[in-house]
């Protein structure tokens, strides 16, 4: 399990369309096209690589508990129609970096660049975000392009 170093990024907000998923992680890409599936019969246009948000850590919640949302920043009208919903993810400082190495070694990655972060003096708001390549149905974390956390500096 290695990362690449972490650096520090600002990001605006970004309108997506998401749906919220409760179980294994490892099911997660499963949503993502159900959702991708959903946004393509809206003809709604994505403009921007699939997100993941994971807010649970697998080490500590059992598998079956595990809370994620399936991401698409998207642009246009659209209504949210029953588990496929809307939301501005917010603006901020987000630190960011990559995991490299299998997949089913990511929590490492994730528990050492979350740990950097803390003794840096930086507290955490929000999920951890995952930014992927392409939607697949095999997707889960620790296959993305990047791993990023919304950080504020300790007061």
């Amino acid at each position: 399990m290695t990362s690449e170093a972490v650096r520090l990024e600002k990001v605006g907000p970004t309108r997506v369309a998401f749906v919220e998923l409760t179980g294994p992680y490892e099911s997660w890409g499963k949503g993502l096209m159900e959702l991708k599936g959903w946004l393509e019969s809206q003809k709604v246009r994505v403009i921007g690589k699939p997100i993941g948000l994971f807010y649970d850590n697998p080490t500590e919640t059992p598998s079956n508990e595990l809370k994620s949302d399936a991401c698409f920043p998207i642009d246009g009208p659209l209504q949210p129609t029953g588990k496929f919903q809307i939301k501005d993810l917010p603006p901020g400082e987000i630190a960011v970096t990559r995991h490299n190495g299998p997949p089913d070694q990511y929590t490492g990655t994730y528990g050492s660049f979350l740990e950097g972060l803390l003794k840096r003096g930086y507290v955490f708001y929000g999920p951890a975000r995952e930014v992927f390549d392409e939607a697949r149905p095999d997707l889960r974390p620790g296959m993305g392009l990047q791993i990023q956390q919304l950080v504020k500096k300790k007061d």
